[in-house]
């Protein structure tokens, strides 16, 4: 399934990723990107919900989310909305993974850290809040709180975005699934289309077509 088209442009010898989508009920999971992506609304009106903060926009309306904020985009009403987004790529040391910089430090950032050393998509949030020496009812609301979303959801954009590395290195998608932690290529394929509206074998040749 595909709800959104990939096109790649050079901006001073650096590729360019964007993404649009036609007028529909687009509703993505929460999720965050390596770059800043700066979204123009085509048509109709959508919400974003960006931590603990949400915004109405319509049609003509431009707006930047920064790299490593967690997001999402959903439709105001039935109408549905169209879009466009480019998202400006950031120098290695300068991205986060999924960290705003007033959640650079402590619990939050303790916790995004083990995630990320797991290889697999099994969280644990018994064993993690163990080694944070919480409970795992503080662990859970302090992470949603400041980030906006689940403790397994960010889990699995940690994975996805491993995955879409590989993909971009010339992986196959079912090495890809494997190497990132998904259970087989069908489970990558679920969590890449609810991530980014597209299939991974749609993004891979799109990146190796530019």
């Amino acid at each position: 399934m595909q709800r959104t088209a990939l096109a790649f442009h050079d901006a001073g010898g650096t590729k360019v990723e964007a993404i649009a989508g036609g007028q529909s009920c687009w509703r993505f999971r929460p999720h965050f990107h390596a770059g800043d992506e700066v979204v123009r609304i085509l048509a109709g009106r959508a919400r974003l919900r960006l931590g603990s903060s949400s915004a109405e926009l319509g049609q003509g309306d431009t707006i930047v989310v920064p790299a490593g904020a967690i997001h999402r985009f959903e439709p105001v009403d039935e109408k549905g909305w169209a879009f466009s987004s480019e998202f400006m790529p950031r120098p290695a040391q300068a991205q986060g993974q999924g960290c705003s910089d007033a959640e650079s430090d402590g619990l939050v950032r303790q916790v995004k850290l083990l995630l990320a050393e797991r290889p697999a998509l099994r969280t644990q949030v018994e064993a993690i809040a163990k080694a944070c020496a919480v409970s795992s009812g503080h662990l859970a609301r302090t992470f949603r709180r400041a980030t906006g979303t689940g403790l397994h959801n960010f889990q699995v954009l940690l994975a996805v975005r491993k995955a879409k590395a590989l993909l971009q290195e010339g992986a196959p998608p079912a090495e890809a699934a494997l190497d990132g932690g998904f259970y087989d290529q069908a489970h990558l394929n679920r969590e890449f289309v609810r991530t980014f509206g597209m299939t991974p074998g749609t993004f891979r040749s799109a990146w190796a077509a530019h």
